[in-house]
């Protein structure tokens, strides 16, 4: 998960890094003393989330929430307990009250990395419809869906094979779905979505894309006879 530090206070700000430093799924990509830096940082980076403190010169924590739109996940961390109510009111992950121990620390940023990965994990990008983001490896990764073949369910993973290479990501095959353009995707059994323009086989159990064999499921057979007949 990109993340970045508002903090003004130098040694915290140290100390956060140290901690983000030992967490295997943390990435930080900037840190800032006040809100406005924030907000320079969060237009030109991917950030998933904040750790965020609260009583700042030029702008309050709070304030920064209050007037901007902020979809990233955010964690105050704070010397101010009296902020906790209106902290969670605004919806916040978690809230941290310095000095923060490691231990501590590293359970906000579980609660973080559960939210991120139930809801982000798969992304369209609204200003290109053409295209899937998806998180794998610690950073989105842009795919075209004319270059998807199919996608397979892997438990709590799916597996988006491209023409050029397959991309694992945490994420449910229902949550995919519905970031998918129906016109152009159909699911075919629990564990398979297929690529309509690169199937070249469909028979009775299975359908045939760049030469992997995928099954079709009886409940989805009528769906995919349904489709076949309004394209004839």
């Amino acid at each position: 998960m990109n993340c970045i530090i508002v903090e003004d206070e130098p040694l915290v700000r140290k100390q956060i890094e140290g901690y983000i430093e030992r967490i295997p799924y943390l990435h930080l990509v900037g840190t800032a003393r006040n809100p406005i830096i924030a907000k320079a940082i969060l237009q030109t980076e991917v950030v998933d989330l904040i750790f965020l403190d609260i009583k700042m010169p030029q702008m309050s924590g709070i304030e920064f929430l209050q007037r901007h739109d902020v979809f990233q996940q955010v964690i105050f961390i704070t010397a101010y307990p009296e902020y906790a109510l209106q902290g969670f009111e605004l919806n916040v992950t978690d809230y941290l009250m310095k000095p923060v121990t490691f231990e501590r620390f590293t359970k906000a940023c579980e609660k973080a990395k559960v939210k991120i990965c139930g809801s982000l994990t798969v992304k369209n990008n609204l200003e290109h419809p053409d295209y899937l983001y998806v998180k794998c490896d610690n950073c989105l990764e842009k795919i075209a869906f004319v270059d998807i073949l199919f996608i397979e369910s892997m438990l709590n993973y799916v597996q988006i094979v491209t023409t050029e290479r397959k991309y694992t990501v945490y994420s449910s095959l229902k949550a995919i779905k519905e970031r998918l353009p129906q016109s152009l995707f159909l699911k075919i059994h629990k564990s398979y979505i297929v690529a309509l323009n690169h199937i070249s086989t469909f028979g009775q159990s299975q359908v045939l894309i760049a030469g992997h064999k995928l099954p079709i499921s009886r409940r989805n057979l009528q769906t995919i006879k349904q489709y076949l007949t309004n394209i004839q």
